[in-house]
């Protein structure tokens, strides 16, 4: 605790705030006294806006510090601290770049929160569909050239949104797309959720920030030491004006923000800072380390890691090593099962599955105890697997053809609806969003025609235990559409 330099948190065990008498917010008044669990959540540190500890969102004091830490650390023009995580960072950008009505180019497999700023601000999307890597299951980077050809035919776009890296790991080629849409004058918003370790960490992959694009927003909390809900926004370019972000911002963030999710970034940037190369060093030894030991699995099967950590992938312009995907699909078991596995026999949690690959995050602070758990699990596995050929399963792949849009996702979304079966929903309009979660990424959007390609995409995914979601709740085997 002595060697922290966090502003913030130093004002929050500051003795003048201790002794200080709450009148104000929050309502617990910092008695942990009152409820046991309010010390156990550290509540004396829970305050929000008061006096001599700045404003979010006029920052002049510790807040401006911590920001101006951050432009530092990742090397950028303007960076703004959210603690109501990427999606209000992505709300804000989308604001801040567009008018409601404009059209906006944006990547297919974009998360949902891009979505709900096209549905709020009544935005025309055009959409840009990534390659699909039929060998690993994955949607790959977007091609820079398909890009340029939609560029070409809608002169009136205002924005690009892509997302990289992809919650697989997948990374694109941002400094070839941020080029072509400067030549048009068209800024760049770039999902980094994934990646906010990228631009600080040699040997993950290039990040956004270091491309150039115009904005770029990051979670802290999915690969850096810092709380959950805790994220960033960087201004990395002279085409966004600062203070019209900050204003969007205002909008789509609490006015009442948690100062442990502020000290937490604000910790989290010093504490980078001061140890970055060690923290790299260590970082890039250990999933070395997971390289080696995990090279010699027969039956699972790791992307970009073991024995295809330097093998080029068709479709896919770079990977963000820090995410460790194994492939089932050559087993006899598909994602889900492989996922329960390593729950329930080995009390070890995955980030998500698939059909056919689980995902597990690699971060600075794994404990190497855990790093050798991991390992001797999936070998353990791998032995069970032997002898043990795969049924002809099928799997979810996504798509190459669109569904065609045919209204706006607002205007689609207050039509009259009817739900029906999945089934008998061929050629009907969506009036719902259906999304696997996690990632996030829409399988329908409001508006769009549902096609025999869709519905057997869904109930693929539904066979193989993904967990789906949709508007309404309704049967999984039902749908909303336009009546």
């Amino acid at each position: 605790m002595k060697n922290i330099k966090s502003g913030i948190f130093k004002q929050l065990k500051s003795p003048a705030l201790k002794k200080s008498i709450p009148f104000h917010m929050p309502g617990h008044k910092r008695n942990i006294s009152f409820a046991p669990y309010l010390k156990e959540l550290s509540a004396k540190y829970d305050i929000t806006e008061i006096q001599g500890y700045d404003n979010l969102q006029c920052p002049n004091g510790i807040i401006l510090n911590a920001m101006k830490n951050a432009q530092q650390l990742w090397n950028t023009m303007h960076s703004f601290l959210l603690v109501n995580g990427s999606t209000c960072g992505i709300l804000a950008a989308i604001n801040t770049t567009c008018q409601p009505g404009d059209k906006i180019a944006i990547a297919r497999n974009c998360h949902k929160s891009v979505y709900n700023a096209v549905e709020l601000l009544n935005l025309k999307p055009v959409f840009i569909h990534p390659t699909v890597n039929n060998e690993l299951h994955i949607c790959g980077s977007i091609d820079p050239l398909e890009l340029s050809m939609i560029i070409n035919e809608n002169n009136d776009i205002k924005a690009v949104v892509i997302t990289s890296p992809t919650y697989d790991g997948v990374i694109s080629d941002i400094s070839a797309i941020c080029t072509i849409s400067h030549e048009n004058n068209i800024p760049v918003i770039i999902d980094e959720a994934h990646g906010a370790h990228l631009a600080i960490c040699e040997g993950f992959g290039l990040s956004a920030v270091k491309s150039k694009a115009d904005i770029v927003i990051q979670s802290l909390h999915k690969t850096l030491p810092s709380l959950t809900q805790t994220a960033i926004a960087h201004i990395c370019t002279k085409r966004i004006n600062p203070d019209r972000f900050l204003n969007s911002l205002s909008v789509f963030q609490t006015s009442s923000p948690s100062y442990l999710l502020l000290s937490s970034i604000d910790c989290c940037i010093d504490f980078l800072i001061r140890n970055q190369e060690k923290i790299n060093n260590k970082w890039i030894n250990s999933i070395d380390y997971i390289d080696n030991e995990i090279a010699s699995l027969k039956n699972l099967f790791a992307f970009y890691h073991g024995t295809s950590k330097n093998r080029l992938y068709d479709s896919i312009f770079s990977y963000d090593r820090s995410k460790l995907i194994i492939s089932v699909k050559n087993t006899k078991i598909n994602g889900k099962q492989l996922f329960d596995i390593l729950y329930n026999d080995y009390n070890i949690v995955l980030e998500m599955y698939s059909d056919t690959y689980v995902i597990a995050m690699l971060s600075m602070c794994d404990k190497l105890s855990s790093i050798k758990r991991l390992i001797k699990a999936l070998h353990r596995i791998d032995n069970m697997l032997d002898g043990i050929t795969s049924h002809n399963r099928e799997f979810t792949y996504s798509s190459s053809v669109l569904p065609e849009a045919v209204m706006r996702i607002r205007d689609a979304k207050n039509s009259k609806n009817k739900i029906i079966n999945l089934e008998k929903s061929e050629g009907h309009i969506s009036n719902e969003f259906v999304w696997a979660y996690p990632p996030g990424i829409p399988y329908l959007i409001p508006g769009e025609i549902i096609t025999s390609d869709i519905i057997v995409q869904i109930k693929k995914a539904i066979d193989n235990e993904i967990d789906i979601k949709s508007d309404f709740d309704h049967k999984k085997d039902e749908i909303s559409v336009i009546n």
